[in-house]
């Protein structure tokens, strides 16, 4: 092995496992940093629903005729709770599902005290009765002319359980975040047998984009894991509601640019490309993408058209999926770069070539701006594209598939009237 070769090896697993180290300590971080907070998050506001319960059924046992523990009894059987009625020397007078006589005294519980000063109680412990964890909450309530306590408990296991989901979930990020490393790192070391200037130039470059979009969302999730943890310390239920919904958006972009990123080292694949040259039914691709935007261009106000002017079952030298992923990421773009308006979508037969054109009534790119369009993360209007979801990799990925199947794409637009991208591909 030659010293070139040697080096050329040696940078490319260097690349690799700090991709995959990098990915697993931050998400990894991210994850297991919110298992608490949520847990207790979820315990709060099962808390607040007993209350509401306990304060029911103390109600309904100073209004109803029927016995303690038949009022009881009903109330439990509306959902997974257990009541129990308790005198204020903490001898148990109703149960909504042990016999009353087999009940120790309750004058101990830490909850019990606290109702029978007035306040509501609350308390999580092993119940000494059947063995199980609970949380318990508890109200003061006036019964037959006496003080008494009206105690709901829940078992724990259903905390549990969405706790467990939280963590499912945190996983599943964990791998996404992991297969984009991979994905970077393999996509990069992949360009071994070039000259090594050039290598190490294009090296810099890759990594430097890759690792800033990959860095942007994971530490999105980061700051967004620590304002909920936050908010759920601060009990601000709406917040927590606000940023779990942004959490999830940017998890989705994360998994965008995972998907991304595949594509795009299976585009630039060489060793494959004779086996992706399979032709496709270029008219019902195209059909399909559209239709497969249409919920959100008609959510968006904006006119989706498709003019279909291609024979039926006529065929183009690019594999169905090549052919998908251009029609939904020109499509994509042109409805997130249209506020208002219209897009149309035609497609035509131009002598041997299938013609797809895609124009829309957006803002428009820059002349300066054309030329990088179709670089890889390049981006006209950064803050649009990620408020979008984009990835920078859309155009890029369009251009390596055309020009794999042997067609080429052309851009012409105008600031503030819109964009047409012209794709011209062989038929078969």
């Amino acid at each position: 092995m030659t010293p070139t070769t040697e080096h050329v090896h040696g940078w490319r697993r260097w690349l690799f496992g700090g991709y995959v180290l990098v990915a697993a300590v931050l998400v990894a971080v991210w994850g297991f940093s919110l298992i608490v907070p949520i847990k207790n998050l979820i315990e709060e506001r099962m808390q607040e629903g007993m209350v509401a319960v306990a304060n029911a059924a103390a109600v309904a046992l100073q209004s109803s005729d029927l016995p303690a523990s038949n009022v009881l009894g009903r109330i439990a059987a509306t959902d997974d709770l257990r009541l129990t009625l308790i005198a204020s020397d903490g001898t148990v007078l109703a149960e909504s599902i042990e016999d009353d006589g087999v009940m120790k005294n309750h004058a101990d519980r830490p909850e019990v005290i606290t109702a029978l000063s007035g306040e509501v109680g609350y308390d999580r412990r092993v119940s000494e009765t059947d063995g199980v964890e609970y949380l318990y909450v508890t109200v003061p309530c006036a019964y037959e002319g006496g003080t008494t306590v009206v105690r709901v408990s829940r078992t724990m296991k259903q905390v549990n359980e969405l706790t467990t989901n939280y963590l499912w979930m945190s996983l599943g990020l964990l791998a996404s975040a992991l297969a984009v490393a991979v994905a970077a790192a393999w996509f990069a070391s992949r360009r071994a047998g070039m000259p090594v200037k050039r290598l190490e130039i294009m090296r810099t470059d890759f990594v430097a984009n890759a690792s800033h979009e990959l860095k942007t969302p994971v530490a999105g999730i980061r700051l967004l894991a620590d304002s909920i943890g936050q908010a759920s310390a601060d009990g601000d239920l709406e917040m927590v509601k606000l940023l779990s919904e942004r959490l999830g958006k940017e998890s989705e972009r994360l998994q965008s640019l995972m998907g991304d990123l595949m594509d795009l080292s299976r585009i630039e694949d060489r060793e494959r490309a004779s086996a992706a040259g399979a032709g496709c039914d270029f008219g019902s691709v195209v059909m399909t993408s559209v239709e497969a935007h249409r919920a959100k261009a008609e959510g968006e106000g904006i006119d989706l058209t498709l003019h279909d002017r291609l024979p039926v079952g006529a065929r183009a030298t690019i594999s169905a999926t090549d052919a998908t992923l251009v029609c939904d990421n020109l499509i994509s773009n042109a409805l997130a770069y249209t506020e208002e308006g219209s897009v149309r979508v035609t497609l035509a037969q131009e002598g041997d070539f299938a013609v797809l054109e895609v124009a829309d009534t957006g803002i428009g790119i820059a002349y300066a701006d054309q030329e990088r369009v179709f670089e890889r993360f390049y981006r006209v209007d950064t803050a649009r594209s990620r408020e979008s979801g984009g990835t920078g990799l859309g155009l890029s990925l369009v251009r390596h598939a055309v020009s794999r199947a042997g067609g080429t794409i052309k851009l012409a637009s105008e600031p503030d009237k819109g964009s047409i991208f012209t794709v011209r591909l062989p038929l078969e």
